[in-house]
């Protein structure tokens, strides 16, 4: 995910090409190096890896999928600090390379995720006051950043207000008892979920349409790309099969692009562009819902 791909229908049509957020934050010189914090979360502290960026214009806060870790995410990170954004991953006490991990219970670590990011997010903020939030996250992780926009109200109010907008690679799926029928209609920040029709977890999510659920019921702006072939870990980048990974890329990071224009970069003619878009490939699917 770290080469950006235009489509020249699309950029001729409407002349976008100016506007759009890679010509705002082309890097010429060398990227800076990621680094380790520590991030306070209530009574622990947990590393958070830092993306720096020389001028930052947004906060990308990047929740992992269940026992994953930062450093996993290579491309998907690299993205995201291509449009500008400084890229906070808190380390959750679930990820296999987390110390503690053996002391907290799957549903313990779900609350103390949700926790890492609404540090993560004030950290960030504390520095940067005034940007733009953006939360993201893979899998397991989309529901967290959702939680931060506003999701799983009858768990708690884990909204943050500086959140203003979701991007989402796949989702936990219909969770008995965690993802109600009502889960995800206090979102209402513009949202983005890709997902693919091969994008199943076994044991947790047999049906590949089950991940356009926060789409579908969301209360704001939602939009979901459907990549044809897509599956779990070779949309996000960096821990699929490199091939596949590669040959998505392409596929997706218009769309991806576009949106965050729209809904981070706030610009109008784009925005207004976006329900019309379409994907890259022919064979995937774009979706949206509640957009003006």
């Amino acid at each position: 995910m770290g080469t950006q791909v235009i489509d020249r229908r699309t950029l001729v049509a409407g002349g976008l090409a100016a506007m759009l957020p890679w010509r705002a934050t082309a890097n010429v010189r060398p990227p800076i190096p990621p680094r380790v914090e520590r991030l306070t979360v209530g009574k622990r502290v947990t590393d958070m890896t830092v993306w720096d960026v020389e001028r930052p214009q947004g906060i990308a806060l990047l929740s992992t999928g269940h026992g994953s870790w930062p450093d996993r995410y290579g491309p998907y990170l690299s993205t995201l600090r291509s449009y500008g954004f400084t890229v906070l991953a808190p380390l959750h006490v679930d990820s296999m390379r987390h110390p503690d991990r053996a002391a907290f219970t799957r549903e313990a670590s779900f609350g103390e995720r949700v926790a890492d990011l609404r540090a993560a997010s004030a950290w960030g903020l504390a520095r940067h006051p005034g940007l733009p939030v953006l939360a993201a996250g893979h899998s397991f992780g989309t529901l967290t950043a959702l939680c931060l926009a506003g999701a799983l109200p009858h768990l708690g109010d884990f909204r943050d207000p500086a959140v203003r907008a979701v991007l989402g690679f796949s989702t936990p799926g219909r969770v008995p008892g965690l993802v109600t029928p009502d889960a995800y209609r206090g979102v209402t920040v513009p949202l983005l979920i890709v997902t693919g029709t091969a994008d199943t977890v076994p044991g947790f999510v047999a049906d590949p349409a089950d991940h356009l659920f926060p789409v579908e019921t969301a209360g704001g702006p939602a939009y979901g790309l459907v990549v044809d072939g897509g599956g779990h870990e070779d949309l996000v980048g960096g821990i699929g099969a490199p091939d596949a990974t590669t040959r998505n890329r392409s596929r997706v990071l218009p769309t991806v692009n576009r949106f965050v224009a729209a809904h981070l970069r706030a610009n109008g003619t784009v925005r207004r562009a976006l329900p019309q878009w379409k994907p890259a490939d022919p064979r995937d699917r774009f979706i949206v819902r509640n957009a003006a």
